[in-house]
């Protein structure tokens, strides 16, 4: 594998991680704000498998804006030379 796929394959992990755990901590919201008695458990299980979805999708989301700001970071470079550095005075 080379290192570019490998990068690609660990920036996707990493934002589907991302995504899934934002999912699972608004749904802690969602559970801290919603009453217990107005929720059944079906209720409960589905907005849970609704949250981690939603998260998966937002992890997708993330992975294009990050592809995108690293295809467009080369337009951004600096394109001016560095000079050489001058010989030193003492030959090295």
């Amino acid at each position: 594998m080379s290192r570019r796929m490998a990068g690609l394959v660990t920036l996707l992990i990493c934002s589907e991680l991302l995504g899934v755990l934002s999912g699972h901590w608004f749904f802690g919201i969602y559970s801290k704000t919603v009453p217990a008695a107005l929720t059944t458990d079906f209720n409960r299980s589905a907005a849970y498998s609704y949250f981690l979805v939603r998260g998966g999708m937002l992890g997708f989301v993330i992975f294009l804006w990050a592809l995108l700001a690293a295809g467009l970071a080369r337009f951004f470079r600096n394109r001016t030379e560095i000079p050489a550095p001058l010989p030193r005075p003492d030959g090295r």
